[in-house]
């Protein structure tokens, strides 16, 4: 995949970043996720559209194992300094639950 080597290159603008965020394939977003966190690019477009995607619960969302795009869009917030209380897609989770989202947090390559 071009997009996915661009993005781990670094070439990519925050506005290509801010598009991505959209994006359908699950690969393209773990990148781009990914790389916003690691690089801390935090923009007012980037926080909504990772706020949209904390809530994206669905198997078609699946990244690895149980965790799912939405859990990534947590960690990516928490990463960017978002007080995890303050994110709703974390807040329905009990505490089994946060305990395994913070696992990924800890599991990602930033």
């Amino acid at each position: 995949m071009i997009i996915v080597k661009k993005i781990e290159d670094g070439k990519c603008s925050i506005d290509e970043l801010e598009n991505l965020l959209e994006e359908k394939n699950p690969i393209v977003l773990n990148h781009a996720m990914t790389h916003i966190g690691k690089e801390g690019i935090l923009t007012e477009v980037i926080f909504k559209k990772l706020k949209g995607l904390s809530l994206k619960r669905e198997h078609q969302g699946k990244l690895l194992g149980h965790y799912k795009l939405g859990d990534l869009a947590i960690a990516t917030m928490i990463k960017l300094g978002e007080n995890e209380d303050e994110i709703s897609g974390f807040k329905i989770f009990d505490k089994f639950e946060k305990k395994m989202r913070f696992r990924l947090f800890e599991e990602v390559d930033w």
